[in-house]
Parts: structure tokens; C-alpha cells; sequence
């Protein structure tokens, strides 16, 4: 395997299960030192114990990503553990399915704090750490399809992601700007089958079927995918990428 994170620390959010534990595991294998932030406890020395497996580097650290004082903290480590900043993964999210009629002002307020806000006080944090070091760094907003098409039961999550989109671009232009540079991209995944899903619909094999079936590609969308795309955005591969929306759902988006 490539090791194109030598001596960089990477921040993965929501890192203790589905696509945060892959692209975790998957960045520790290739040479970054990450820190693996989440609620779940049990769940990031999981991920650790995985990503060392892997020969890799990753240390586990609670966090509440809605809360400013907690990305101060997070931030603090990776510098105070490993001296420094080169990227972050955005991945921790809410996700629910409820009409909009039934939606209530706290629900979108909740998923807009987690989803949104805590995307804004990760990109604002990380540029900080990032400048600190004085070398170039890079950011990635997971977002989903559903903030580029609709999806009926879901209005509040499609807004929120449909933010992160929006967000992302600006902050790619502000981080364009900054010296050392910072490039700033959204992945947009399709169906994946994390425990985000199958919290929500089951986590059965014919479920599973039925997700592929209705997917042009014809296959379930898998966390490694999700973190093969993010590695991507974080390398140096994509020196020229930034402001872009990449979306990896089998298809489903064109259909």
C-alpha cells in the first residue's frame, strides 16, 4: 500500500463506526497519524485497535463537534501529540427520516447544530491549525446525495447537507486565499450500508438487495468506497481540487 500521509495528522470525525472508522483506518495505513474523535467510546477503541492493525497511528478522543470549546480541545491534541495540523474529515452527522409535517422545530434544530454548525466550527478551527504549521492542508465536508437531490422524509437532513455544500465552496475560496494555502471539497456518498442506515431501515440482506437493485451500478455502497474518495481529496493527487462536490453513489444521482 501507498503511504501518501507520512507524517501528517488527520482529524476524522464520527470516527468510531461506518465511514469515519474507514477512512480512519484506511489514512493511519497509509503513514497519517490520526486522531479519531466520536461519542462512542467502545466504539473509537474499535477504530484504533483496526487502524493499528493496519500498521497505522490513530488515537481516540471524545468530542462533541457542536461545541466550540470541544474543537479547541481536539485541536490542541493533534498539535500537542503529534506538532501540527495538515487535514481534517468532517464526517460526524445526524441523520433521521420524518415528514415535514411532523418535523418539529427542535428535530431541524438538532440535526442543523450537528450537521451544519458543526461542519462551520470544524472548517474555522482546522484553518487556524492548519496556518499554524505554515505548510499547505486540506479539508473534507462529508455532505451527502441528499444534498444535491431531495428525498421525501427527510427534509431537515437534505437542508443541512445541502448547507455543507454550500459552505464548503465559500470556504474553499477564503481557504485558496490563506497562505499556506487550504483546499476545501465535499463527498457526496449515495446509499452506504453503515449503522446510519440500517438504524433507520433494518439491517437485512433482502434490505441490502433492494438498495443495490435500485442503484445503476447495481451494487451496496461500502464505507471503504467512501474513504478511497476522501483519501483521494485529501492527497496530493487532487493538488488541483478544491471548491468541488464528489459525488460516489453507484449511479443513483444520474438515474
Amino acid at each position: 500500500m501507498t503511504r501518501r500521509f507520512d507524517d501528517r495528522t488527520v482529524i476524522v470525525t464520527g470516527a468510531t463506526k461506518g465511514i469515519g472508522r474507514a477512512t480512519a483506518i484506511l489514512l493511519a495505513a497509509e503513514g497519517a497519524r490520526v486522531i479519531a474523535t466520536g461519542r462512542d467510546a467502545a466504539g473509537g477503541a474499535e477504530t484504533v485497535a483496526a487502524a493499528e492493525a493496519a500498521g497505522g497511528v490513530c488515537h481516540f478522543a471524545p468530542h462533541d463537534i457542536a461545541r466550540e470549546d470541544d474543537w479547541a480541545r481536539i485541536v490542541d491534541l493533534a498539535e500537542r501529540r503529534f506538532g501540527g495540523l495538515f487535514g481534517l474529515v468532517n464526517n460526524a452527522g445526524l441523520f433521521f427520516v420524518k415528514p415535514l409535517d411532523e418535523t418539529t422545530e427542535d428535530d431541524f434544530d438538532r440535526i442543523y447544530r450537528t450537521n451544519v454548525e458543526g461542519t462551520f466550527l470544524g472548517v474555522r478551527a482546522a484553518f487556524a491549525a492548519i496556518a499554524r504549521t505554515g505548510l499547505p492542508g486540506a479539508v473534507v465536508n462529508v455532505s451527502s446525495l441528499m444534498g444535491q437531490v431531495g428525498f421525501a422524509g427527510a427534509s431537515a437532513y437534505c437542508a443541512t447537507k445541502g448547507a455543507i455544500a454550500g459552505f464548503t465552496k465559500a470556504a474553499a475560496l477564503e481557504g485558496a486565499r490563506m497562505t499556506p494555502q487550504v483546499r476545501v471539497n465535499s463527498l457526496h456518498p449515495g446509499v452506504i450500508w453503515t449503522p446510519m442506515i440500517t438504524s433507520q431501515f433494518g439491517d437485512s440482506q433482502d434490505l441490502a438487495d433492494a438498495f443495490a437493485a435500485d442503484t445503476p451500478l447495481r451494487m451496496i455502497g461500502l464505507p471503504e468506497y467512501m474513504a478511497d474518495a476522501i483519501a483521494y481529496l485529501l492527497s496530493d493527487e487532487a493538488a488541483y481540487v478544491t471548491g468541488a462536490e464528489l459525488t460516489v453513489d453507484g449511479g443513483r444521482g444520474a438515474d
